[in-house]
């Protein structure tokens, strides 16, 4: 909005944002409600999802803008984020000492940005209260706590506040818009909770405030992949939400059965690495494509699919996020680098160059008309890069060996155990012949490399962490 308005003209903009935004969810085929009886349209909505509305016809504009205009603006916005980290988290005031800069006073390039130290989360961790800030600003909302599922060590405390909270909201509808999709459903999530089976009356926060939506029912990830067919079946729902991992062994049962969810029209998965071989047994059956999102607890939505293609559109109105080689510098598109991020909003615990320890890959602009960051594919962790004998890292193309097309193997695993050791950890329920063990071994070594002993290991389970992720390949040796 423009700066110089008097308080009247901007109440009038901010009504006309929030009109606008009723428009585009009614132009998607989700009406507002509206608080005005017998007045349908044009909406009064309820005033807890004015500023929701009238934040989506930002985005809605936001998304459009070229490249170098979302970088303008995420430098204005960072100048802000600095200055509260500088004067309000005894962390960045110790970290930033001695900078040629003043983070609290200076002006703010890209150049400068670039010269802050990276934060690991092991230096966060070491942080513990330090990492908090000392006030927050009173109209960013109730400060929350939270902790990360530890999935791959110690989880991280951290705090969040009303705004980021509303923001992750946001995002939430605006994959929802992106992805046209039918709220008036049923939604089903196979995740981790806290009970065995959820209900509740509509789809979330997300858009409980301003439309109609169907029921949402839940049911715990722990059940047996026979359960959660079964359940499915029983549910008939519209909407699929669940874990790739997850999403794969339930594709394999609907088709081994030959049945088919007759409601089903969405399906979107979270929380892991999507691989080519999960989204066409999606397709295979369901009938359906699966559209991936990619968030952390601490950071909220990091990058939302497109809806034109399979890659992903970083939400650069929430996060800045970098893809850095192994001497800092950004890789250009096509080559993975180490996703790391600045939270925008974030003023109770701000990461500023935070790296997240996943990797990515940088894709070139996107044809969809959108200026946001593509993402080309999610990697993972570095626990998930394979090591190699010379010393390097890369990405196992592990979805390209025909593992579950051997019968009898119900869920696999691999390991990297030594510099030159991988473990094919199976869950079988009868033993493997010695000809197909050897025709395992032989596609292991010629898909990952010659140099590798490999060894198949039946386990009675494959492991998930506490959030109920899996992880298809997992290097020991990165700890």
């Amino acid at each position: 909005m423009d700066e110089a308005m008097t308080p009247p003209r901007r109440q009038a903009a901010d009504k006309a944002a929030t009109r606008a935004g009723a428009g585009i969810l009614a132009a998607a085929g989700l009406p507002v409600h509206s608080t005005v009886e017998g007045v349908a349209w044009p909406v009064f909505p309820d005033p807890a999802g004015e500023a929701m509305l009238a934040m989506i016809w930002q985005l809605e504009r936001s998304e459009l803008h070229a490249p170098s205009r979302l970088r303008a603006l995420q430098m204005v916005q960072l100048r802000a984020l600095l200055r509260h980290a500088a004067t309000q988290v005894p962390f960045y005031r110790g970290l930033w000492k001695g900078l040629p800069f003043e983070p609290a006073v200076d002006a703010l390039t890209p150049k400068r940005f670039a010269s802050l130290p990276v934060v690991t989360r092991a230096m966060v961790q070491a942080a513990g209260e330090a990492a908090f800030s000392d006030s927050v600003p009173e109209a960013h909302g109730t400060v929350h706590a939270g902790e990360t599922a530890g999935t791959t060590g110690t989880p991280l405390r951290f705090r969040s506040t009303g705004l980021t909270e509303f923001m992750w909201r946001a995002f939430t509808l605006r994959d929802h818009l992106w992805h046209q999709r039918d709220l008036t459903g049923k939604l089903a999530a196979i995740r981790w909770m806290q009970g065995r089976r959820e209900e509740a009356p509509n789809w979330g926060l997300a858009t409980a405030a301003l439309c109609s939506t169907g029921p949402a029912v839940g049911l715990n990830i722990d059940h047996d992949i026979v359960d959660q067919a079964a359940w499915l079946v029983e549910q008939d729902p519209h909407s699929l939400i669940t874990h790739p991992s997850n999403l794969y062994a339930l594709a394999g049962w609907f088709s081994g059965h030959g049945m088919k969810l007759p409601r089903l029209r969405d399906i979107r998965t979270v929380s892991e690495r999507v691989t080519p071989e999960q989204r066409a047994a999606c397709r295979v059956a369901f009938g359906l494509p699966l559209v991936d999102s990619y968030s952390t607890r601490e950071l909220g939505y990091l990058a939302l699919q497109c809806p034109q293609r399979e890659h992903y559109h970083v939400q650069e109105e929430g996060v800045l996020l970098e893809l850095l080689d192994d001497d800092g510098l950004p890789v250009p598109a096509g080559c993975m680098g180490r996703v790391v991020v600045t939270s925008l909003h974030n003023f109770a615990m701000p990461f500023v160059r935070y790296d997240t320890g996943d990797y990515a890959i940088a894709g070139p602009p996107c044809g969809c008309g959108r200026g946001l960051a593509v993402l080309e594919r999610i990697v993972g962790r570095a626990r998930n890069l394979m090591s190699m004998p010379d010393g390097t890292r890369c990405w196992p193309a592990c979805e390209l060996i025909p593992v579950d097309g051997v019968p009898g193997i119900h869920g696999h695993q691999f390991v990297q155990t030594a510099p030159r050791r991988i473990e094919l950890r199976v869950v079988i329920r009868r033993p493997l012949a010695p000809l197909e063990e050897a025709l395992l071994v032989g596609a292991v070594r010629e898909r990952l490399g010659a140099g590798f002993e490999v060894a198949v290991v039946p386990v009675d389970r494959l492991p998930r962490s506490a959030a109920g992720e899996s992880e298809d390949f997992v290097n020991l040796l990165a700890g």
